[in-house]
């Protein structure tokens, strides 16, 4: 069993693969969608990563342009069934990629510092009520507010390794290199 209690009610989900690719860590993006009570479209993107490692990202539509994405609240009353909904996605690649693991990223909102996001805290609650210790073992990583469910079942040696320098490489090192340079180093007397 995957879950340790029943999830409750989220919302349909369609179900779309997107191109693969042959260079680096991503081997390719599954791509969700739903509708809200509210006639709200989300997008889930599950980058599936090398080892069978996917990592589970959600949006609403009208932000897909913004750099900020995944950055904003929209504070629309609807959280948990939406955070119901991106659980069912994964158990549904669980149900087509039975190594799957997955992992998450909470991403701090805007002027929020990297560790214990918010985001994360609210992931952390929903994360260790649901999903149990029979078939994932589970990897808080506070300090850079990421989650990971290492699947028991996934041969792959040293995956919490992998994943670990995966998470920083790829959400952490970024975000370091895009933060605006001082006023000093700009040039600029301040």
């Amino acid at each position: 069993m995957l879950f340790e209690r029943d999830l409750g009610e989220g919302y349909p989900f369609h179900y779309r693969k997107g191109p693969s690719h042959k260079d680096g860590p991503l081997v390719c993006t599954h791509y969700y969608t739903f509708r809200t009570r509210k006639n709200k479209r989300y997008v889930v993107e599950a980058e599936q990563y090398q080892h069978h490692v996917y990592v589970l990202k959600y949006y609403p539509l009208a932000l897909k342009a913004s750099s900020n994405r995944f950055r904003l609240l929209v504070n629309d009353g609807d959280a948990f069934r939406i955070l119901t909904t991106c659980t069912q996605i994964f158990l549904d690649i669980c149900r087509r990629a039975p190594f799957a693991s997955a992992g998450f990223v909470g991403e701090a909102l805007l002027g929020e510092g990297r560790a214990t996001t918010k985001r994360f805290r609210v992931y952390l609650n929903m994360v260790t009520a649901f999903v149990g210790p029979t078939r994932f073992i589970h990897h808080p990583m506070p300090k850079i507010s990421a989650y990971f469910l290492e699947n028991k079942a996934n041969p792959e040696p040293q995956l919490l390794t992998q994943v670990e320098q995966m998470f920083r490489e790829l959400y952490i090192v970024p975000e370091a290199l895009e933060q605006p340079k001082p006023d000093f180093l700009r040039g600029t007397a301040g």
